[in-house]
This record gives structure tokens, sequence and C-alpha cells, in this order.
């Protein structure tokens, strides 16, 4: 098992993900709410890139949806929530979710060479974790925060990296042995890492400290999968 890690979003190229399993991470927060929609009953996800085009594609579609987005963590005037997992729970809603995010939703248009795509945050760690088991190659595509590094994401690869080590013969990138060792070394204090990182001061200045600490302690046994251009469970 050959393991990578991208550090964002910009840096996905056709020839680093040709042929293997993609991971995207934004764990603060489009994968988080990702996977907790998907988990509470929404039927498929339609991650768009821009606003305009989440309202071109609301406007197209004949059967009932919601449309949900973000910009720099604040929830997008007209739409219907924005990218606070924690809207998402309970909701027992088979609608489609439109979603455009300010680091996430980008990861998707550059993956179309990947052999197959899946959506990671800790929220599914161990069920993503499962499935990979049997996989040769796998990259985790970090979102990063606004074309660059972001620590929450790292975290989140190094983890499931680690996890993935413990069971398997691997060959690590320097960057997946970096991640591995930052996961380790901080283990025991991933949610101080996840509130100190650029994107969680952010969410607690917006008064969303407890998206952080939901997306670190909360867990759901699902892997959701990206094909033509939705997500879904299969």
């Amino acid at each position: 098992m050959k393991l990578d890690v991208i550090l964002s979003a910009d840096e996905i190229v056709a020839e680093e993900i040709i042929g293997k399993v993609a991971v995207v991470i934004d764990v603060l927060r489009a994968t988080s709410t990702m996977i907790t929609s998907l988990a509470n009953g929404y039927k498929q996800i339609l991650p768009v890139v821009s606003i305009e085009e989440a309202k071109e594609l609301s406007a197209s579609l004949k059967e009932k949806h919601f449309i949900a987005g973000e910009r720099n963590g604040v929830k997008i005037k007209g739409f219907d929530f924005g990218n606070s997992p924690c809207d998402y729970i309970k909701s027992s809603v088979r609608k489609k979710l439109i979603l455009t995010t300010t680091n996430g939703t980008k990861c998707f248009t550059r993956l179309q060479k990947a052999q197959e795509v899946i959506i990671l945050s800790l929220l599914n760690m161990k069920a993503v974790i499962d499935w990979l088991q049997k996989k040769d190659e796998i990259v985790f595509c970090c979102a990063g925060r606004g074309g660059q590094f972001a620590l929450d994401d790292f975290i989140t690869a190094g983890k499931a990296i680690a996890q993935l080590s413990a069971n398997n013969q691997i060959k690590l990138s320097d960057t997946a042995k970096v991640a591995c060792d930052f996961y380790s070394y901080n283990k025991k204090s991933i949610l101080k890492t996840l509130k100190n990182s650029a994107s969680g001061q952010n969410l607690v200045k917006l008064g969303k400290e407890s998206d952080i600490e939901f997306i670190a302690s909360g867990e759901f046994s699902i892997v959701p999968f990206y094909k033509d251009h939705k997500i879904e469970v299969k």
C-alpha cells in the first residue's frame, strides 16, 4: 500500500491522482457536513464551486431539494443552510442537497482521473479505514484553506495514515510521513489542535465552536463516494 498527501485543492494535479483512490478531506467543515447530512437522511449531495453555479443548478432541478453554502464560514444569504454539520442532525430528509463552500467543494473539479473518490472526516474515520484496507494506492487530498496548508485537514490525514499503518505494509511519501508523525505527537489533543488551527479560530470567532466539538467526537459508519458530479452512499 502506497500513501501520499496533497496539501490543498490548488495542488491537486492529474498526474498525482490518476488511477489512485482519492480521499477528500475538509474536516472544518465541508466533508463533515457531507457525512452528517448523508448519515441523517439526505439522498445525494451535489457539490459546486461557485455561488452562481449553485443558484443555476437549483433553478434547473425539478425535484425538491435544499441549497446550502458558506463563504469564509458565513452562511450565504438566501440559501437554506450554511455549512454547519449540526444543521443536518436528525433531519430524516430524503432530498438532494446542493452545496458550495469556500475550500472543500473545489477539490472535486480536479479529481476526474482518480480511480475512486471518497469523503473523509474525523466523523467517519473507522468506516473509511475499514474500506481502504485492500486498496493499493491512496492519496489524501486536503482541501486546505485559501489554497494553502490547513492544519485541521493535515492532522485528519495523519490519523488515517497512522491507522492504516497499523495493519498494512505501507510505503509513505515524505508528506505522508510528516502527517503521520504530526498526528502521533498530537493524538491526545486533537480537539485543541482543531480549535487552534486557522479554520478553527475562524469558527470560534463566528460562534461555531460547537461544530468543532461535534466533529471531533461524533461517529458515523458511512463511506460517501463522489462520481458523476454527485456524492452519495452506495
